[in-house]
């Protein structure tokens, strides 16, 4: 019985990480010290560069060509929401640059000390699906470029059921990307800017040859008018639905963005970078998209029958078409790498460290970013995500649901820094759970936040009905209030909790620490003890 206990405290002391943790701290959650703030307006552009350009930049607005609208629509919908969006992120992101500190930890201003958890926990959720999700598209380009090289791969027999809704090639290659995943997932996040350069460069490339041959296979024409599949019956609402689809695409990765923004230099550094990317980063994949997809609709037949909004689905017609063609197969080749390399980066960037950074946030003593993304990566194969990306419907709807659920949560989060507390926070409290704490609110709960929050969303809870193709008996409201929702749970959310805490001020409003904050965990590069240092004038300076 001694030597067993014994074998345990030995494996507790291993799992534990090393330095001044407890339950609410640890290395990847006080915020960063000067030597960790290096990030400029470019790196901010390549970050949201290597986010856009990628297959899912091309999914995104290419399934509305699914929903019934033509290219032209599309676009002007794509346009439009990128707009909003810019907005959105800056104001998610601001607080991330003005104190060091990533979501997780500025949950616990908003919802108390322990109401942050279910924000977080929420968010793992979806960290897990959409990284699950971009895995599979992953998987699948890898099956691609294992088939242009081995014919064998390429006529390998299917071994499963067609309700898999995957062949036993795409699985193996699903596996493959996983195994290669992991080894991003182990670099420090403020560490992956060089490779973001050389990524978004590739894949812009990539992309745009992708389309243009697609465009040039299909010999140009009417792209523009064409009904690359059914034609809708409600053209204002199909819109609507197509906007609500692209603006809540990106709604983990601008939920989260505070733990990048958190890295900026000052908290200017990531304006310029921000909106190059989301207007004109943001444009030009999803527009080359949807053109590339109109092509090919043109030459093969209907968006959604044949998945054509999925790039991978689109190599995979070339190689069954024309595998004996030596250039075809290059041509694959060579686009499914690059797309490859951006959905690595991507999925790493939104959902591996953003997630990890969640799981950390709950369980600091064993978890890190690094940890808790291979956590993350390991329950994401659980939930089946090639069943998602199977049906371009079952795809818009999922994102959708990502966007009713996110954007209130963000709304109330913007309301709660400007508005109630005016940009300023108190940070020695966000790191004790007490009732001396000023988040600690009611049992280190804010009922404010939560009911905010838990309004905005409600109306749209019976529309989630929809995520299921086959609930055909969905009142017709209920659908475009589901539609509807993202942007309109946002600002509910926002005017809701400036209002009852207008009725029913917090305690602590506008506190900020009167010395210095110091925080006694270091820097990796040194065992020596270093203090961090953080002013609230230095940071009204900094405004």
């Amino acid at each position: 019985m001694g030597r067993f206990s014994g074998a345990v405290s030995r494996l507790h002391r291993t799992l534990q990480l090393s330095g001044d943790t407890n339950q609410w701290k640890n290395r990847d959650l006080i915020p960063l010290p000067p030597d960790r703030t290096t990030w400029s307006s470019w790196d901010f552009l390549y970050l949201w560069s290597t986010v856009f350009f990628t297959t899912f930049g091309w999914q995104i607005t290419s399934s509305l060509l699914g929903l019934g609208l033509n290219v032209w629509q599309a676009i002007l919908c794509n346009i439009i929401t990128k707009f909003l969006q810019t907005a959105v992120v800056f104001c998610v992101g601001w607080p991330g640059g003005v104190w060091h500190i990533g979501f997780t930890v500025n949950s616990r201003s908003v919802f108390g000390m322990w109401g942050s958890y279910v924000p977080v926990i929420l968010r793992i959720f979806l960290c897990i699906i959409w990284y699950g999700v971009q895995a599979f598209t992953g998987g699948q380009l890898v099956a691609i470029i294992l088939s242009t090289i081995f014919s064998g791969y390429h006529h390998m027999e299917n071994t499963l059921p067609e309700s898999a809704h995957m062949t036993t090639k795409q699985f193996v290659g699903y596996v493959i990307f996983n195994i290669i995943s992991l080894g991003l997932l182990w670099v420090p996040p403020d560490k992956l800017k060089k490779p973001f350069k050389l990524i978004a460069a590739i894949n812009l490339l990539v992309i745009l040859g992708l389309a243009i041959g697609l465009i040039a296979g299909a010999r140009g024409g009417s792209l523009g008018t064409l009904q690359t599949s059914q034609r809708t019956d409600n053209l204002g609402w199909t819109f609507i639905h197509g906007f609500a689809v692209v603006f809540s695409g990106n709604a983990v990765g601008m939920a989260s963005h505070s733990d990048f923004s958190r890295f900026a230099r000052r908290p200017g550094a990531q304006v310029k970078g921000q909106l190059f990317s989301f207007l004109i980063s943001g444009n030009v994949v999803p527009i080359l998209g949807i053109f590339g997809t109109a092509a090919a609709a043109k030459m093969y037949g209907d968006v959604n029958e044949l998945g054509l909004w999925n790039p991978p689905n689109i190599l995979q017609m070339w190689l069954d078409n024309q595998y004996h063609n030596k250039a075809m197969r290059a041509a694959a080749f060579f686009v499914a790498f690059g797309l490859t390399s951006s959905i690595m980066a991507m999925n790493s960037i939104e959902n591996g460290v953003s997630g990890g950074m969640d799981i950390a946030g709950l369980y600091p003593r064993y978890f890190n970013i690094r940890r808790g993304s291979y956590l993350l990566a390991a329950i994401s194969v659980v939930i089946n995500p090639w069943q998602i990306i199977a049906n371009g419907t079952i795809f818009t709807n999922t994102l959708n649901s990502f966007g009713v659920i996110l954007f209130p949560l963000m709304g109330t989060m913007v309301a709660d820094y400007y508005v109630v507390r005016k940009q300023k926070l108190k940070l020695s409290d966000l790191y004790r759970a007490d009732a001396s704490s000023i988040y600690w609110f009611e049992g280190g709960f804010n009922w404010r936040a939560f009911t905010a929050w838990l309004v905005g969303f409600a109306p749209s809870v019976p529309g989630l009905a929809a995520l299921n193709p086959h609930n055909t008996g969905i009142p017709i409201g209920l659908t475009y209030t589901f539609y509807l929702w993202p942007i309109a749970g946002f600002f509910a959310s926002f005017v809701l909790h400036a209002g009852l805490c207008y009725l029913s001020p917090p305690a602590g409003i506008g506190a900020v620490d009167e010395q210095e904050f110091h925080d006694p965990m270091y820097s990796e590069r040194s065992d020596e003890m270093q203090s961090q240092t953080i002013t609230a004038m230095e940071k009204g300076q900094h405004r």
